[in-house]
């Protein structure tokens, strides 16, 4: 985690010498719709909604800026048996992540008028602060190391749309998870989902 936190302090003091025509510090806050995806059939997953609070920054010039943030996210997956396969009806529940979540977004603005449309793009970088499951303690062996074993650091791709308006913007963002979140060799998940929040514009 001091690795990445080093390597988005630098991003940001090379843009902000670099492209000194816009620095911008903000908060934002909303919503995400998360799914955990498995390549085998011990279970399904349903999409559940979570939320996110925390702070961005933006340096570069008008038309072009990366975008750093660092935000406080619940993710949330609801688990449901696969029909076909008896032994697993009790794995079935929520799946909750407590992440400190770090994207580094590059972004593109086109001039609207008042307003300004963006779209961004980027890796992130998620780490598990807390895990919790409804089952951890009464699936059989192979099932705990597979729905319980997660690894303490995730990432992802994002790509985005969105609108600023004044001091306020509002973000559409896909992340996509890459890796296997799961320390189970057997199987792999990965943790994808749609987040929609509102930012404003402190300075």
């Amino acid at each position: 985690m001091k690795r990445v936190i080093i390597t988005t302090l630098a991003l940001i003091g090379f843009s902000t010498f670099s492209f000194a025509q816009q620095l911008k510090l903000g908060v934002k806050a909303g919503m995400n719709f998360s799914e955990l995806k498995s390549n085998d059939k011990w279970f399904n997953s349903e999409s559940k909604a979570g939320y996110l609070a925390g702070i961005w920054g933006r340096v570069g010039t008008n038309k072009y800026y990366i975008q750093p943030e660092a935000y406080f996210t619940s993710k949330t997956a609801s688990i449901h048996p696969n029909l076909n396969d008896a032994a697993t009806d009790i794995i079935k529940g929520d799946v909750k992540f407590t992440n400190i979540d770090i994207p580094i977004l590059l972004s593109r603005n086109f001039s609207l008028g008042l307003a300004n449309a963006k779209i961004q793009a980027g890796p992130l970088f998620s780490f598990v602060l807390s895990e919790k499951n409804p089952y951890a303690e009464s699936v059989n062996q192979a099932y705990k190391e597979a729905l319980t074993n997660y690894k303490k650091q995730f990432s992802s791709l994002v790509f985005g749309t969105g609108v600023d308006v004044l001091s306020f913007s509002v973000d559409l963002r896909y992340e996509l998870g890459l890796g296997n979140i799961s320390k189970y060799e057997g199987q792999k998940q990965k943790l994808n989902l749609w987040t929609l929040s509102v930012g404003y514009a402190i300075f």
